[in-house]
């Protein structure tokens, strides 16, 4: 079998699945949509509107304090998405919106007394707000749902402006922080410089000197820098310890006690890092008072190497801090962690800066201390003027840029896209409900078809029963369609009543011979001439596995369909537990098979005469033929006139019945007797064909009885009823019987299939002569 023949049979077989398990997947689907339809229909529609804002770049006084505020940037923007959804501001949102918002919202109905609106309100806004981050960005993407697509509009935008308000009201106070700081290092400097200045021209005015020499004068230009660099290190250095005191303030109100400060939790790698930073910057410091331009490549290398090292610090520091349970990703003390631990880092910095300065400030000194001393005093004033009139004029530059920034009304947060009146509700999203619950449904359908399939281990087509027997299907019965007529009170005098018309309905052979279904039997019943072409089969007995496989009805209506040939056919119901044939044919049960086997005195004696004349016979050989043994003779008319008794003519031509009788408690013992094997050797001559109806082999061991008793046995199998465990048991029971087993009869097949579509391409006469194309439904069982 090639590639592409494998992949259309398995195909086949799945629609055929499908089709098989159709009414099980349309349940599941309709399962399934059914509530997602009543959802879509009751379920209130959400609009949401977004807006969008931009986080910009710190720049000012405040971001001169902390050089470290840049590098903080992610944190900062996963803090301020936390802000967004925070319960402070949707209690500020809720109070700036509008009276016409506030109606939209939906209320409980069985408030109770005290039922607090606002924290309602707020706590709603709360829960419609998203904020989500554009990846490698500062943007923010703010979506908010509401009731009402005006209101979803206005409280988008509402967000926004409350946004910018706390933002700027934040920056305004590190603002002013960072003035407060400037002024009070600009008033001690202002006074460092007037004292030198007052100092420098008193000095000058008593020791008539006003000039130094060129080298003194080279050295203390070098000192006069290198103190220059010092102090504002050490201004620096005062600025970062009261700016992280405020912070500090902070943290004590957003926590209770905190752990403190970093500097104090260490690790051996932290220590090692903070003494590579001093020795770095002491390296730095000293080439930059040699005159090294920043653009050198000892200078940009060392720079890098203080760069990389704080980075490394500043990491170490936050992995103490996460351990002692310091700092919280989610909230405002992670913020003012981060840069409480920057400020830290950038006071070991100036530290650094600071002794290093001093050695220089140091050496230089000693250079100066050669001079003479008036000279010399002379350099230190100068240099003492010098150096605070350079600090105090940076602290005045500084301080201009803190009141311009003070007075600023504008933060750093800057609106894209506002928010706009969405035109369509995100939820219900009836589509895409739709769509997942056809889906949904589909597949859990179909998933529970394969696995009842799988499950299932029932034979399904005739090819399976093929390869399971290894046996001939010598016929293909469709469902027989029971089609009940209306018929008088006589009709109904038998056993089984109305039942009794529905069941004669099924002799398709004889109500409908034109039909698909009597074109089956006529087909089964010309595959069991050719099955033993060299020896035809007289005698046939037909059973199944197991109860309603319908074996009583193929074998009434393989009985008219023999009888249709011409042939004499006797039919035998041995179904000595649920006989059914005196139904179908409408005749009384008693007498029957059991009456004859019991009852006749001819049958219980050997009736040589008749067997001389079948000398083949082993039952009976030894016996001799005497035409003068009148008691002989006597005998044999004895038994043609019981047979003609309790063998009844049916109303189809050339069909007898003999039914089972009356009912035995022992009927295996009664069948295993030598009397049936009497009768059906009478019979033989008597009928040119003889078909015997049996209980299924698997329930009882009437058919094995029987079997080595007659020329062969059908076994008929209901596609979708009988397992394959009972098929291999009924054809094991079979063989061991000693039975011949002709070959396998497959009931039940799908009208659509087999002689069903051959027949729909002609039009037919039915019972009246009328031209019909398509009969009528009705009900589908077989016995």
């Amino acid at each position: 079998m090639t590639t592409n023949q494998s992949q259309a049979l398995d195909l086949n077989k799945i629609l055929h699945i499908i089709f098989r398990r159709k009414w099980l997947i349309l349940f599941c689907l309709i399962d399934v949509m059914l509530p997602i339809i009543i959802y879509n229909h009751h379920a209130m529609p959400v609009y949401e509107a977004n807006t969008t804002i931009v986080f910009e770049e710190q720049r000012g006084p405040a971001a001169s304090i902390n050089p470290f505020k840049i590098s903080l940037n992610k944190s900062f923007i996963i803090n301020q998405i936390e802000e967004i959804k925070s319960r402070s501001l949707a209690e500020e949102v809720a109070k700036a919106l509008p009276r016409s918002v506030i109606n939209t919202f939906i209320f409980p109905e069985d408030t109770l007394h005290g039922f607090d609106k606002d924290r309602f309100i707020s706590r709603q806004i709360q829960e419609s707000i998203s904020a989500n981050s554009i990846p490698n960005s500062e943007v923010i993407k703010i979506e908010v749902k509401a009731y009402s697509p005006i209101a979803a509009e206005i409280i988008a935008n509402t967000i926004a402006d409350v946004l910018k308000k706390r933002n700027l009201e934040v920056r305004r106070e590190e603002t002013n922080n960072v003035r407060k700081i400037i002024e009070e290092q600009l008033g001690m400097f202002k006074r460092q410089l007037d004292e030198a200045e007052i100092t420098l021209k008193l000095f000058k005015e008593q020791s008539k000197v006003t000039a130094i020499e060129q080298e003194a004068a080279e050295v203390l230009q070098r000192i006069t820098e290198a103190e220059n660099i010092y102090n504002q290190a050490k201004a620096n250095l005062d600025a970062a310890e009261k700016r992280l005191s405020y912070i500090q303030n902070k943290l004590e109100k957003e926590r209770k006690d905190l752990v403190p400060s970093v500097t104090k939790i260490t690790s051996p790698w932290a220590q090692k890092l903070k003494q590579q930073l001093v020795d770095l910057e002491i390296q730095y410091t000293t080439l930059k008072v040699q005159n090294y331009a920043d653009s050198h490549p000892k200078m940009r290398n060392l720079k890098r190497q203080i760069d990389q090292t704080k980075e490394n610090l500043k990491e170490e520091s936050l992995k103490i801090a996460a351990g002692e349970n310091i700092v919280d990703p989610i909230s405002q003390i992670q913020n003012f962690m981060e840069e409480s631990i920057a400020l830290e880092i950038e006071m070991q910095t100036y530290q650094a800066q600071e002794k290093a300065l001093q050695e220089v400030i140091d050496n230089y000194n000693r250079k100066l201390s050669t001079l003479p001393d008036k000279e010399l005093r002379l350099a230190q004033l100068l240099r003492n003027k010098e150096v605070n009139e350079k600090i105090y004029m940076m602290l005045l530059e500084k301080r201009e840029e803190a009141k311009i920034a003070e007075a600023e009304k504008v933060g750093n947060i800057r609106i894209i896209d506002p928010a706009q009146i969405p035109r369509f509700p995100v939820e219900p999203r009836k589509a895409l409900n739709l769509i997942v619950g056809f889906i949904l449904g589909l597949s859990i359908g179909m998933g529970l078809a394969f696995l009842i399939t799988f499950l299932d281990s029932s034979i399904k087509t005739s090819e399976e029963v093929e390869q399971l027997t290894n046996l001939s299907v010598l016929g293909t019965i469709p469902r027989i369609r029971s089609t009940p007529k209306k018929v008088s009170p006589a009709h109904y005098k038998f056993n089984g009543g109305r039942k009794t018309n529905e069941l004669v309905s099924r002799l398709i052979t004889e109500t409908n011979p034109k039909s698909p279904e009597a074109e089956a039997f006529r087909t089964l019943r010309t595959n069991l001439q050719f099955s033993a072409f060299e020896s035809p089969l007289k005698t046939i007995l037909i059973t199944s596995s197991s109860p309603n496989e319908g074996k009583s009805l193929i074998t009434a209506n393989l009985s008219i369909a023999t009888a249709q040939m011409g042939l004499k056919t006797l039919l035998i119901d041995a179904d000595l537990r649920k006989p059914v044939l005196h139904l179908l044919f409408q005749k009384r049960r008693e007498p029957g098979l059991i009456n004859l086997i019991t009852t006749s005195k001819a049958l219980k004696h050997q009736l040589p005469h008749r067997i001389a004349r079948q000398p083949g016979d082993s039952i009976y050989q030894g016996y001799q033929f005497d035409e003068t043994d009148e008691s002989a003779l006597s005998m044999e008319e004895e038994l043609d006139a019981e047979l003609r008794r309790i063998i009844s003519a049916t109303h189809v031509n050339n069909l007898d019945l003999l039914t089972c009788g009356v009912i035995p408690p022992n009927p295996s013992e009664i069948l295993a007797s030598e009397t049936i094997k009497r009768i059906l050797h009478e019979l033989r001559s008597r009928y040119d064909a003889i078909i015997v109806d049996t209980p299924p082999i698997n329930i009882v061991t009437d058919a094995g009885i029987l079997s080595p008793l007659v020329d062969g046995s059908v076994l008929v199998v209901k596609i979708g009823g009988g397992s394959e465990k009972d098929i291999k048991r009924a054809k094991s029971l079979l063989q061991q019987a000693r039975g011949k087993i002709i070959g396998v009869v497959i009931n039940f097949i799908d009208g659509k299939d087999g002689y069903s579509n051959y027949y729909r391409y002609y039009y037919y006469d039915d019972s009246d002569g009328r031209k019909v194309k398509k009969r009528k439904k009705s009900e589908n069982t077989n016995l």
